[in-house]
């Protein structure tokens, strides 16, 4: 076994909507190359892996995981020259959107208030408010599963929540991103204003995972879902946001299943009532 590898990883405490069932094994590699030895190391092993970053669109069973969840969170270095930042995978979108204050660099303020990282914000295109990855993104360096090397914007293949990252299964190892130099000011401002309408319109103080559902074409997942008057729905401690429709969230004692059930449930309700077809962009991991 690896050293630092942790047995019997409780998952809930690896997700923001806490909840999930055990983990086999659980790592914190402290670089990006302890983190290529240890895919490595699955591999070589047959052991399967997934790999998470802060855990905010990701959602664990009940009956866990049998294999390694591999965390980045020790992995967050970040640079910045000039109009280039360089940001490990790790990287808290916080603490990046802090540092582009300071250095007076706009591109990203839409991304502030996300509770995820850079790799994983680039591996589903992030995006909200007019602004996506796609827009800033200049190169990223990638494991493949055999090599490290790097991919430029036009080979990414970026698309709505979606990348070359995430058909490939690819791992984000560090990121580059091309931005404005502004004012100060100019970038503080934007970043609260975009904070702002996040917590007026988002249940913030409660365990969620974000958007469940990803658009359907123009048209809001979230306004689909509150035309039919489900907002308030609850299946044991998964509720539907009052706040707003597109958010599940955990009201203290939910179960996976809880949730998936009510996912289910909005899902048939949507298709019969409206004939459309939702489809999840929070990701359901476990055995």
């Amino acid at each position: 076994m690896l050293k630092n590898m942790i047995e019997n990883k409780q998952l809930a405490q690896c997700c923001s909507m806490h909840v999930g069932g055990i983990a086999s094994f659980y790592i914190e590699p402290s670089s990006q190359k302890e983190l290529v030895e240890v895919i490595k190391y699955c591999q070589k092993h047959n052991t399967k892996y997934y790999i998470i970053g802060n855990g905010t669109n990701v959602i664990f069973k009940d009956s866990g995981y049998s294999g390694v969840i591999i965390c980045t969170k020790k992995i967050k270095n970040i640079s910045i020259k000039k109009d280039i930042v360089c940001a490990e995978m790790g990287a808290y979108l916080y603490t990046l959107n802090n540092y582009l204050i300071k250095s007076c660099l706009s591109g990203m303020e839409w991304s502030y208030g996300i509770p995820g990282t850079i790799g994983g914000a680039v591996c589903m295109n992030a995006g909200a408010y007019g602004g996506q990855m796609k827009d800033v993104v200049l190169k990223v360096k990638i494991f493949d599963g055999k090599r490290t090397r790097f991919l430029y914007n036009n080979e990414l293949n970026f698309g709505y929540r979606d990348s070359i990252i995430l058909q490939k299964n690819y791992v984000v190892l560090k990121v580059w991103l091309r931005l404005k130099p502004k004012t100060k000011n100019y970038v503080f401002e934007l970043c609260k204003e975009y904070f702002l309408k996040r917590k007026t319109s988002q249940p913030l103080e409660y365990y969620n995972s974000g958007s469940i559902f990803k658009k359907c074409g123009e048209i809001s997942s979230g306004k689909l879902i509150d035309n039919l008057g489900l907002k308030g729905a609850k299946i044991g401690g998964a509720e539907i946001s009052t706040l707003h429709a597109n958010f599940i969230i955990n009201n203290g004692n939910a179960t996976c299943q809880n949730i998936l059930d009510l996912i289910s449930f909005i899902k048939l309700e949507v298709k019969q009532k409206s004939g459309q077809d939702l489809q999840t962009e929070v990701i359901i991991v476990g055995d």
